[in-house]
């Protein structure tokens, strides 16, 4: 269930037009692979707070890189939880093997669920939230400076090989618009908004609760997210993370779903297990370099041209996503390739 409200603009100066306004056009698609920088800065929740506001400049210039990680946007068909989410659009795979399930519509950017591989004998080694009765409603689009967002979730999870009730609720609000600095440029007509997050979590009769607080910059003129900070409280310690994004793609560049641009041939495929993969297209330029994931987003393999022969010896069969690359970084082809 979600509820949608608009605040008055009382304390926005001249100039509307110019304000970012945030849609589908925005949203991760299949095929997006996005390099992203964690950081070990603290995050000052004061100081966010304070710079609210309309044609703000967010100085984060000096953010300091702790480890590089990637998120990766798959088809959820031939994902490691395909049979929960039959009818989710969109698979984020994130650095640590985390499948979250996506719906997006032209109103609306909804989470699916959630599912992790964790320590333990199967079945006990995955942790599952299901929000089949009410998916939770991230975002709704378009989203302008002023915006505010509300919705309740609810669902299922499994852990450790207990079944329980979740349910939750999230309060969003766009609350600035301006310039981002970042270590890796300067970025104009980004929106920021923050939300409010509490999950309660039910098993045997008893519930507890989790929080998160989260501040994101999106840019008008990119896909994804710019930069993000959170904090979450388990109920023992806040948990900081901050990252941004090192490569955002442009709203005008293509992922997998429309690269009708570019002609990437790959055989075979299947490919048998140990054998090699030949590539052949526009979609292979000189000095390319190659990515290969597995299901849970790790990169298994990676090549640098030129070249158009690669060798999977060693590979287990299973789905597994192939990046291409141009010598200055830019993304020129996805492709599932299956090794049997």
């Amino acid at each position: 269930m979600t509820r949608n409200r608009t605040l008055l603009w009382l304390l926005v100066p001249g100039g509307l037009s110019a304000q970012p306004i945030i849609t589908t056009d925005n949203m991760p698609i299949l095929g997006d692979v996005v390099p992203i920088g964690i950081c070990s800065d603290p995050i000052d929740t004061v100081a966010l707070n304070a710079s609210a506001g309309a044609m703000m400049t967010w100085d984060f210039s000096g953010l300091t890189e702790q480890t590089e990680e990637q998120f990766l946007f798959v088809d959820p068909v031939g994902s490691l939880w395909e049979n929960d989410f039959p009818t989710s659009s969109l698979c984020g795979i994130s650095w640590d093997g985390s499948h979250a399930y996506y719906t997006t519509t032209s109103g609306m950017l909804e989470q699916d669920g959630l599912c992790t591989i964790v320590p333990g004998p199967p079945p006990e080694d995955t942790a599952k939230v299901l929000l089949t009765t009410d998916s939770e409603s991230l975002m709704s689009l378009p989203l302008a400076f002023g915006d505010t967002h509300s919705d309740v979730f609810s669902g299922t999870f499994e852990a450790g090989g207990f079944i329980g009730a979740v349910d939750g609720t999230i309060d969003l609000v766009a609350d600035g618009h301006g310039t981002l600095v970042l270590p890796n440029g300067t970025f104009s007509n980004v929106l920021r908004y923050r939300f409010d997050r509490v999950q309660n979590n039910t098993v045997l009769g008893t519930t507890t609760s989790t929080s998160k607080v989260q501040w994101g910059w999106v840019s008008e003129d990119h896909r994804y997210w710019l930069l993000l900070m959170e904090v979450d409280f388990n109920g023992f310690n806040p948990i900081e993370l901050v990252w941004y994004s090192k490569v955002p793609p442009l709203v005008s560049g293509t992922g997998l779903a429309d690269r009708s641009m570019e002609t990437l041939t790959v055989w075979p495929n299947p490919v048998p297990a140990g054998g090699s993969l030949r590539l052949a297209g526009t979609g292979v330029p000189d000095r390319a370099r190659l990515l290969l994931a597995d299901a849970t987003g790790r990169v298994v393999r990676t090549w640098s041209g030129p070249g158009t022969q690669f060798s999977l010896e060693g590979l287990v069969a299973g789905n597994y996503m192939l990046t291409v690359l141009d010598a200055r970084g830019t993304r020129r082809s996805t492709s599932r390739i299956v090794v049997q």
